[in-house]
């Protein structure tokens, strides 16, 4: 009997084992792609932030970067993917910064740190990164980038709530009202500095509402909601 050969199988390109395989061959390679994404996100972020989503081209981006436009397509498909891959970075940045606190310091101690940066950034463009989640709240064509980002900040938060206090997020709102709380002191703290420019103090109307929202949020931890 004539023994058939086995039909060979073969893996799509840009598959998570050629990516491994390419990166092991080639990790002159896979660090300057890396380095070149990470300057694109950086040059888009900017021009978002600068010019707006609407108005920000991928040819004025490739441009900024110092690249081709065909080699900006061959990282991002479309301006859209590359303002969620800017939200994905910037949540995977604030997951790991999360991840790192708990257990060393307290959410309320924690989320504070994480808006003195965030007031510094909105007061500064030397933090594009940044500088884009006060772009995405005032752009309509953002709408899309902040939606995605704010349901992974607020799933993030609500994680460490719940990590802190013991809490069940399955059978208790608390994390979550909590974090719609503080996220919406910023953000009412924001607008009326926005309204006064070079009147108000970012700090100080941002420190004044979050001690108000912290304070309510420690008593609703403080409550027993058990039957």
């Amino acid at each position: 009997m004539v023994k058939r050969p086995k039909p060979k199988t073969t893996t799509p390109a840009g598959s998570g084992d050629d990516a491994q395989v390419a990166e092991i061959k080639y990790p002159r390679r896979t660090e300057r792609r890396k380095r070149t994404r990470a300057k694109i996100l950086k040059v888009a972020a900017q021009q978002f932030s600068d010019g707006g989503y609407g108005p920000t081209t991928m040819q004025s981006i490739a441009d900024e970067a110092d690249i081709h436009v065909t080699t900006l397509f061959m990282h991002f498909n479309s301006k859209s993917d590359l303002a969620l891959s800017i939200v994905t970075t910037t949540a995977d940045e604030l997951r790991e910064r999360a991840a790192n606190a708990r257990g060393k310091v307290g959410f309320f101690e924690y989320f504070r740190r994480e808006v003195r940066t965030l007031v510094d950034a909105l007061k500064s463009s030397a933090q594009p990164g940044l500088m884009f989640w006060n772009t995405q709240r005032g752009d309509n064509e953002l709408a899309f980038a902040w939606t995605a980002f704010e349901r992974e900040q607020r799933n993030i938060y609500a994680e460490f709530i719940a990590s802190e206090y013991g809490i069940d997020r399955a059978n208790d709102y608390r994390p979550d009202l909590i974090v719609s709380l503080v996220l919406s002191s910023i953000i009412l703290a924001h607008k009326k500095w926005s309204r006064a420019p070079g009147k108000l103090s970012l700090e100080t109307e941002v420190d004044a509402c979050l001690q108000i929202a912290e304070t309510a949020a420690r008593k609703m931890l403080s409550l027993d909601t058990g039957e």
